[in-house]
């Protein structure tokens, strides 16, 4: 039985946030329900596949899974060829960056684009960049994000909040913002918190008992490490489940080349939801 950790804590979103995100955000747009899937064969691509493939099964998607591949393979013509022929009318796939890049222009140049009526990227897709660099191809393309400028919260200890945070930084920068900003403060808010709160900071003893039973307000919303997230219906030690909230990259609607719009907040319903999924039409 594998050891508890006795230092170690985490706040995430998991393949739990990921199945709301999708089941609540695929049925905007009229399929046959059909999802070719496209996950490597390395640590994200397998846990799900394990996962988050049986779930979706389970909600009534037939699931097209023409194997795992090596993160690096070149050409994808097999794997789009057999999205054709079973008319896959959703894409799901969880690749590094350059391999969806590659893929999604075979599959243009192939016409799988043309069949596509949902393209669900994830892990490639975090910074807009991403996204940008496909040009028209991504225009439509279907994501999620884990924080953005439009989220009711604020940091405990900056005091500022999600639009301030973005505002802040595209001014400073000239950058649009990007996700990973949100994260990257609360890991702060924690810490400051849990210092705080142990009374002794540099006694780690205390600072790990404390954040058993830690409540802080951040900038991605409310962490609270003594109701832990669970998993298959178990408590999972020392973890927080954080919201991963489903929408679509789009051009035109901001002073940037694309921009991310949230078409839905199933696993926070104070994360305000903008616009509705709309079919892929980059193709």
């Amino acid at each position: 039985m594998p050891r508890k950790p006795k230092y170690t804590y985490h706040f995430c979103f998991g393949v739990e946030q990921f199945f709301l995100a999708y089941t609540h955000l695929w049925p905007q747009v009229q399929t046959n329900k059909k999802v070719g899937v496209m996950y490597p064969n390395d640590a994200d691509g397998n846990a799900i596949r394990a996962v988050l493939g049986p779930l979706l099964k389970g909600a009534g998607y037939t699931i097209v899974d023409p194997g795992p591949y090596e993160d690096g393979t070149n050409d994808y013509t097999a794997q789009i060829q057999r999205f054709i022929q079973e008319d896959c009318q959703i894409f799901n796939t969880f690749p590094i960056p350059p391999d969806f890049a590659t893929f999604w222009r075979q599959a243009s140049q192939q016409k799988y684009t043309q069949h596509v009526k949902i393209g669900q990227i994830a892990k490639t897709g975090l910074f807009p960049s991403q996204v940008q660099s496909l040009g028209a191809l991504g225009n439509g393309l279907a994501s999620a994000v884990y924080w953005a400028p439009t989220w009711p919260y604020k940091s405990s200890l900056t005091s500022l909040t999600c639009k301030q945070l973005a505002d802040g930084y595209e001014s400073s920068s000239s950058k649009q913002w990007n996700q990973q900003m949100g994260p990257s403060l609360a890991l702060f808010d924690v810490a400051a918190a849990v210092l705080k709160a142990s009374g002794d900071p540099k006694n780690k003893t205390k600072v790990a008992n404390t954040m058993k039973t830690l409540s802080v307000d951040t900038i991605i919303g409310h962490l609270d490490w003594s109701k832990p997230a669970t998993l298959a219906g178990t408590a999972v030690p020392n973890v927080v489940a954080t919201p991963i909230i489903g929408g679509q990259w789009k051009q035109g609607v901001s002073k940037w080349p694309v921009d991310f719009v949230i078409c839905e907040n199933s696993s926070d319903p104070n994360v305000p939801v903008a616009s509705s999924l709309q079919p892929y039409t980059g193709s």
